[in-house]
C-alpha cells in the first residue's frame, strides 16, 4: 500500500499545475505544432493511440499456498519480456470526453533464488473513463471510470508445473490527467490514478509520465514511463505485483 501516498501527491501535483497554467485559457495552437491543452473545441475532436509498453514485473503470486516472488527487471526485458497489443482511444467535446484503453501484455518472470521456478502471466486489461476538465484549470482532466483485469497464470515449482490459476477483476477508477506544452513541438503528459477500493481488488494504481514531440499538425510521438500496480485476493490466488517500464507510441488526432 505503500504507493497510496504517492498517487495522492501526483493527483494534487496535477491539480496545481493546471491552476496555474489557467491563464492560458485562450491560447491558439502555431502552425504545424502540437495543440494548445487549453483551448477547448466546440466540436469533437479524436485521438487514436497505438503503443508499446515494455514492462518488468515485481512483486508476488500466492497460489494456494505457495508463495512465488517475481523478480523481471527492466535489464531483463528483452530475455523476459513478451510484447502484446496496447491501443489508446480518446474523444472530447467542450469540458467533457470520454477515453478507453486495451492492453495485452505476456509477461515471464523468474525467481532470483537458485531453484527452478518460474511464472508465466497473460493480463488483458480494458478501461473506460469519462473525463471532465474544470473551468479553473483548462489543461487538467478529472477522470472516473472502470478498469478491468483478467490474469492467467501458469507457475513452475521446483520443475514441476502447478495448474493455471485465473482470476478477473472489475475495479472503480479515479484519476487525474495534465498535459501542458512545453515549446511548439514538445509537450508533456502526467497522469496518476487509484482504484479497487475493495469493490474487487484490494487496491490498484497507475502512474505515468510521457513526453511528446509533435512531428506534424496531427501526428505526434510519446515516449516515458509508467508503472500498474495491483493487490488481488480472489479465492485461492493472492496477488501482490506491479508492472513498470517504458511507454513508446504514436498519437493520431482527427
Amino acid at each position: 500500500m505503500r504507493a497510496l501516498p504517492w498517487s495522492f501527491v501526483l493527483t494534487l501535483v496535477l491539480l496545481a499545475a493546471g491552476l496555474a497554467g489557467a491563464q492560458d485559457d485562450d491560447i491558439e495552437a502555431p502552425p504545424t505544432s502540437l495543440p494548445a491543452n487549453s483551448t477547448l473545441s466546440p466540436e469533437w475532436s479524436y485521438s487514436i493511440r497505438p503503443y508499446f509498453f515494455l514492462s518488468g514485473l515485481s512483486g508476488s503470486v500466492t497460489v494456494e499456498s505457495v508463495t512465488f516472488p517475481v523478480n523481471s527487471s527492466f535489464g531483463d526485458l528483452l530475455k523476459n519480456v513478451e510484447l502484446g497489443a496496447f491501443i489508446n482511444f480518446s474523444a472530447e467535446k467542450g469540458r467533457w470526453g470520454v477515453s478507453a484503453d486495451f492492453q495485452y501484455i505476456n509477461l515471464y518472470g523468474e525467481s532470483s533464488g537458485a531453484l527452478d521456478n518460474s511464472l508465466d502471466l497473460k493480463n488483458t486489461i480494458g478501461e473506460v473513463d469519462l473525463v471532465f476538465r474544470p473551468a479553473g484549470a483548462p489543461t487538467l482532466r478529472f477522470l472516473a471510470g472502470v478498469r478491468v483485469y483478467s490474469i492467467s497464470q501458469t507457475v513452475t515449482l521446483l520443475g514441476h508445473e502447478i495448474p493455471e490459476a485465473s482470476s478477473t477483476v472489475v475495479d472503480p477508477v479515479l484519476g487525474a490527467h495534465g498535459s501542458w506544452m512545453l515549446s511548439d513541438r514538445w509537450g508533456f503528459e502526467l497522469r496518476g490514478d487509484i482504484g479497487g477500493f475493495g469493490v474487487s481488488s484490494e487496491f490498484t494504481y497507475q502512474m505515468m509520465a510521457l513526453f511528446k514531440w509533435g512531428i506534424s499538425d496531427t501526428v505526434s510521438l510519446p515516449f516515458g514511463y509508467r508503472v500498474l500496480g495491483y493487490q488481488i485476493t480472489q479465492g485461492d490466488v493472492r496477488m501482490n505485483t506491479r508492472m513498470g517500464g517504458l511507454v513508446l507510441g504514436v498519437d493520431v488526432r482527427f
